[in-house]
C-alpha cells in the first residue's frame, strides 16, 4: 500500500479525486477524513497533514539561555494551542505503519519540505519514499505529478527547512529569553520577542522613524505660471531664498513665448507576471488589503484548483504550463470571453517576463478552472487573472510632450502624456495611469499669462513605511522569505513594537531598537541575516550541509549573548524605564471626574481589569472593563458622557467603547441579543 501525504484536507480531497477518479473512498479516523483509491491496480491512501505535525522543543524545559539541546516533537505536545493536531499524527502513525512506499505531496517549498519530512521519518520511518512536484491542483497536472514523482524525498530541501527552523528557534527563543530575563532582573515583566528575521526588519522601521522625528522642515517657495489652463511650474523647481522666487515672479510678462515643444514617443511595457511581493503591494495599493490577508486568500484560491501555488518569487511563465490551453478556458468565463478571445484571434500566446526567477514555482496564475467568489476572493482572483491575460498583450502605445515657455525671461516648464494604443492596459483594469493631456502649443507662439503665483511650502520627512511597502523592502533587503516576511510584520505589531496603517514605531518600539542598538547591535545586522539565507540556498544545492549552517549560525548567537550578558544590567534598566513610561503613556484614561485624580487600568489575575483612580483608596471611582479582552487606550473622549474611549479586542473582533456603562451610546447595548434568542423560541 503506498501513503501519499498532503499539506491539509481540502488538498488531500483534490490529490485523490484527480488520480483515483470513480475508485475514490472516504474514510474516517477521529473525525479525520481520509482516502482510499486504486491508482494503476495499486492500493493509494491519501491522507492529509494539517501544516506542521512537528515542531522544535528543549529536550527539557528550562528559563535559562542560551539553550541548544532540542528535538523534534508531535506540536500537540508543545502547545495548548496544537491540540487539534492530535488525530493527525495518530492517523499518519497508523497508516504508515501498514504502507510500503511514502510519496509526499506537500506543497513544494523548503516549509512543505518540511512537514513532509518529518511525517516520512516520524510517522513512517522506513526507506522507501517518493516526491512528488508541482505548482496548482489541476487534476491533470497533479496526475503527471504523480506520474514522474521523484523516486526519493528532496532531502536537501527538507535539510534546508530543518536549518531554518533550527536557527529561527535558537535565535528567537535565546534573544527573546535575554530581553526578557533583563527586564526582570530589573524588576520588570513585559512578554518581548526579538528573532534573526525580527531585529533587522525593526531596525528597518526605526531607522525610518527616527528620521521622520529628526526631521527638519524648510522652506522653499514655487513659482508657477497657466497658459491655457494649464501650470507650468518655474524651471528651479523649488526656491530656497524667497527674494530669488519675488525676483521671478515679478519678472513675468502679460503673455509668455512657447521656447519649444518636444514629442517623444515611448513603449508602455506590460506589468510581468505577479509573483507574492508583488501581489501583496498590488492588492494593498488597489483594495488595502494586508499582506498577511493577501497571502491567506491566494491561498485559499490555490486550495480551490483557482490559481498556482502562491509562495513564489517567479515572475516567469513558462510555454510547458499549457498557457494556450489556460487562455482557452478562461475565454469561456463571461468575465473574461472578450479579452481571451482577442489573445487567440490575434495569436498572441508569448508572455511578457520579469526578472525574478523561482526554481520551484512559476509566477502566480489561473489555472482557468472557475467557481462563483465574493469579496475579497473575487477582487484577488480578477487581479490575477487580469494580469496573467495583460502579459500576453502588446505594449502601450504613448507620447510624451514636453513645453518650456518664457516670460519676462523667466523659463517654466509643463509636460503630459497621452497613450494613443491601449493594447494591454484595457486587459487590465488596476493600471494606475499618468496620462494628462496637454492643449496644443507652437513653438514661437505667444500665450496670453493667465494667472501667476509665488506659493511658499514646506519640505516633508520621509514617508512611513506601509505593511506592504516594508514586505518589499525586506525582500529587497533579503530579508525573511516570501512566506514568512508578512508574518514577521505581523509579530512587530503583536509586540506593540509598531502601530498604524501608515506604520509607526511605537515609543515602546523604539525604546527597544535604541537598546538593542547600543548595546547589541549585532541582534539588528541585516547581513547576518542575509547570510543565513544564502547559506541556506546552498544547502538545496548541494553546496553545505546543514550542520556547518547550523553550526556557524549558533557561534554567531553565542557571540551576541555574550555581548548581551556583560550589558544585561543597563539593558534591564533601560527596559524597564521603557516599559514604564510607555504604560503610563498608554494607561492614561483622563482626569477622574470625582477626585481630578489619573484615570488608570488595573489589572487583576483571571483576567479580570477594570478602571481605577489614582486617588483610591480616597477615591473609589471605577469603570468595568470586558474580562479578558485587550484593551487600548485612544485620545477620543466620548460626545455624549466625556469619558475616554478604548478599543476593546477579543480574539479577531474589535470594537470602540466608552468607560461610562450609562452613556447613551449603550442604550441598544443587549437588544439585538435578546430579539435573536427570541426569534430562536
Amino acid at each position: 500500500m503506498e501513503l501519499i501525504v498532503a499539506e491539509k484536507p481540502k488538498v488531500a480531497n483534490t490529490i485523490a479525486n484527480a488520480l483515483g477518479g470513480s475508485t475514490v473512498k472516504r474514510k474516517v479516523y477521529s473525525n479525520i477524513g481520509y482516502y482510499e483509491c486504486e491508482v494503476d491496480g495499486r492500493e493509494v491512501i491519501v491522507a492529509p497533514a494539517v501544516g506542521h505535525l512537528f515542531n522544535l522543543a528543549e529536550k527539557k524545559r528550562t528559563k535559562e539561555y542560551p539553550v541548544f539541546d532540542i528535538e523534534w516533537k508531535p506540536s500537540y505536545l508543545i502547545s495548548k494551542g496544537a491540540a487539534f493536531t492530535k488525530p493527525y499524527v495518530n492517523l499518519l502513525n497508523s497508516l504508515g505503519k501498514k504502507a510500503d512506499l511514502c510519496t509526499v505531496a506537500c506543497d513544494y517549498d523548503l516549509e512543505g519540505s518540511v512537514i513532509g519530512y518529518n511525517v516520512y521519518r516520524f510517522c513512517y520511518g522506513k526507506k522507501d519514499g517518493r516526491r512528488m512536484k508541482f505548482s496548482s491542483l489541476v487534476p491533470y497536472e497533479l496526475r503527471e505529478a504523480y506520474e514522474n514523482a521523484s523516486p526519493e524525498i528532496d532531502f536537501n530541501n527538507a535539510s534546508a527547512g530543518e536549518t531554518r527552523h533550527k536557527l529561527d528557534w535558537f535565535y528567537g527563543i535565546n534573544l527573546s529569553r535575554a530581553l526578557m530575563n533583563a527586564l526582570r532582573k530589573a524588576g520588570g515583566f513585559r512578554t518581548m520577542s526579538i528573532g534573526r528575521v525580527q531585529g533587522p526588519a525593526l531596525n528597518i522601521l526605526s531607522v525610518r522613524e527616527k528620521a521622520i522625528q529628526d526631521f527638519v522642515s524648510e522652506d522653499y517657495w514655487e513659482v508657477t505660471i497657466w497658459l491655457k489652463g494649464i501650470e507650468f511650474l518655474h524651471e528651479e523647481e523649488r526656491f530656497k531664498v524667497e527674494e530669488d522666487a519675488k525676483k521671478a515672479h515679478s519678472a513675468i510678462k502679460n503673455d509668455a513665448e512657447i521656447e519649444s515643444v518636444e514629442k517623444k514617443k515611448r513603449k508602455i511595457w506590460p506589468y510581468p507576471p505577479f509573483d507574492l511581493t508583488s501581489l501583496q503591494l498590488e492588492a494593498h495599493r488597489a483594495f488595502g488589503i494586508s499582506p498577511s490577508q493577501t497571502l491567506s486568500i491566494a491561498q485559499s484560491l490555490y486550495e480551490d484548483s483557482l490559481i498556482s501555488y502562491p509562495r513564489t518569487s517567479s515572475q516567469k511563465l513558462h510555454p510547458k504550463l499549457g498557457l494556450k490551453k489556460i487562455i482557452d478556458k478562461l475565454s469561456k468565463i463571461a468575465e473574461y470571453k472578450d479579452r481571451a478571445e482577442k489573445l487567440k484571434k490575434n495569436e498572441w500566446f508569448m508572455p511578457f517576463q520579469g526578472r525574478k526567477e523561482d526554481p520551484a514555482h512559476p509566477a502566480i496564475h489561473p489555472t482557468g478552472l472557475h467557481k462563483k467568489l465574493d469579496g475579497a476572493e473575487k477582487k484577488l482572483y480578477d487581479m490575477i487573472t487580469s494580469r496573467f491575460l495583460s502579459v500576453f498583450a502588446p505594449p502601450a502605445e504613448a507620447e510624451n510632450t514636453k513645453v518650456v515657455a518664457d516670460s519676462g525671461g523667466e523659463k517654466f516648464k509643463a509636460s503630459g502624456e497621452v497613450i494613443h494604443e491601449k493594447n494591454w492596459i484595457d486587459f487590465y483594469p488596476y493600471y494606475k495611469s499618468r496620462e494628462n493631456l496637454l492643449p496644443p502649443f507652437e513653438k514661437g507662439a505667444k500665450e496670453e499669462v493667465e494667472k501667476k503665483s509665488k506659493v511658499k511650502k514646506k519640505t516633508k520627512p520621509p514617508n512611513r513605511y506601509t505593511p506592504a511597502s516594508i514586505i518589499s523592502a525586506l525582500e529587497k533587503d533579503k530579508l525573511g522569505t516570501k512566506a514568512t516576511r508578512s508574518t514577521i510584520i505581523d509579530t512587530l505589531f503583536k509586540r506593540d513594537y509598531v502601530s498604524g496603517k501608515s506604520i509607526t514605531v511605537t515609543r515602546f518600539g523604539m525604546d527597544v531598537w535604541k537598546v538593542l542598538e547600543e548595546h547589541s547591535p549585532k541582534i539588528m545586522d541585516a547581513g547576518l541575516t542575509r547570510k543565513i539565507e544564502e547559506d541556506m540556498e546552498k544547502i538545496v544545492d548541494g553546496k553545505l550541509t546543514q550542520e556547518e549552517v547550523v553550526e556557524d549560525g549558533k557561534k554567531v548567537l553565542i557571540e551576541i549573548l555574550d555581548d548581551f550578558k556583560k550589558n544585561e544590567v543597563s539593558i534591564g534598566k533601560s527596559l524597564l524605564k521603557a516599559m514604564r513610561e510607555t504604560e503610563e503613556e498608554e494607561n492614561n484614561l483622563g482626569v477622574c471626574p470625582e477626585c481630578k485624580g489619573r484615570l488608570k487600568i488595573i489589572r487583576l489575575k483571571g483576567g479580570r481589569q477594570f478602571v481605577g483612580c489614582s486617588g483610591y483608596p480616597n477615591c473609589r471611582k471605577a469603570y468595568p472593563l470586558p474580562t479578558g479582552a485587550y484593551i487600548t487606550v485612544t485620545k477620543k473622549d466620548c460626545k455624549e458622557c466625556g469619558t475616554r474611549i478604548v478599543k476593546v479586542r477579543r480574539g479577531k473582533s474589535f470594537f470602540e467603547m466608552c468607560l461610562d456603562t450609562t452613556c447613551k451610546t449603550k442604550a441598544n447595548w443587549g437588544k439585538k441579543k435578546k430579539e435573536k434568542e427570541e426569534e430562536k423560541k
